[in-house]
């Protein structure tokens, strides 16, 4: 008899840590929508990302890819969740991409040309400071938790119509974004997917934004990419935001 007692009081432990351990779990599991309302407030919260009229930031750049490595410059200005400009000089390639709310563009070494699909949609997502903040119509879905370089990610899917789909890692103890990843239709390398590498967040005014990100593209090209300046709420220029205008050749002299 003291032996099935013994037996008994053993197995009761054992169900009762289970149901512990089941019960803990599920109080540490978090929707998709609890996730990207944590990784909001983690970077200042929705009244100050969204409060924020404009961002100008400068960096570094340095690209590694088959035709060999770049140095550079980019320069970034953003009217949160309306407008963005971007501006990459690297000597030999000088790009710059715009959206101006209405019209994406890009002006490099293509010539001057109106931006649509894939590559407009990737223009007009750099002007949220979250990507959770203005989701519109897209929907979320948790995914399985994984685990890369040693970090625990919480990671969240986005879908919605005119925007590729994203896996977005977020970080389980700072609840900040430290990786995206997408697959995009590339004019000149076909389908490739891109992961980005996002760090360094660091406090600017009311808001904590990343200072390094670097993207790489499929096994062709790696853009590193570190901002050494960043300014909130400064004055901007709505100009640099307008596509320009493509101006015609001068006529030859008769």
């Amino acid at each position: 008899m003291k032996k099935l007692s013994m037996w008994r009081v053993m197995w009761a432990g054992a169900i009762l840590g289970a149901l512990v351990v089941g019960m803990a779990s599920r109080a540490n599991a978090q929707t998709a929508e609890e996730i990207a309302a944590n990784s909001i407030k983690a970077q200042g919260g929705r009244e100050a990302l969204t409060g924020l009229k404009a961002l100008e930031r400068q960096g570094d750049v340095a690209v590694d890819g088959a035709f060999g490595q770049m140095e550079g410059t980019v320069k970034e200005v953003i009217v949160p969740g309306k407008k963005a400009y971007r501006a990459l000089d690297l000597a030999v390639f000088v790009q710059t991409d715009g959206w101006n709310g209405e019209t994406a563009w890009r002006d490099g070494m293509m010539g001057l040309q109106e931006l649509e699909g894939d590559e407009a949609a990737q223009i007009k997502q750099s002007v949220e400071l979250n990507p959770f903040l203005n989701m519109g119509e897209a929907k979320l879905e948790k995914l399985d938790d994984e685990t890369v370089d040693d970090v625990e990610y919480y990671v969240v899917e986005m879908t919605g119509e005119g925007r590729p789909p994203i896996k977005l890692y977020v970080d389980k103890e700072s609840n900040q974004i430290k990786r995206t990843t997408l697959k995009q239709n590339n004019p000149q390398f076909g389908e490739v997917e891109i992961a980005v590498e996002i760090g360094g967040y660091e406090q600017f005014g009311p808001v904590k934004l990343p200072t390094t990100n670097k993207a790489t593209i499929g096994e062709i090209l790696e853009i590193d990419t570190t901002y050494t300046e960043t300014k909130v709420n400064g004055d901007v220029d709505q100009a640099i935001f307008e596509m320009p205008k493509d101006e015609p050749a001068e006529e030859s002299a008769n």
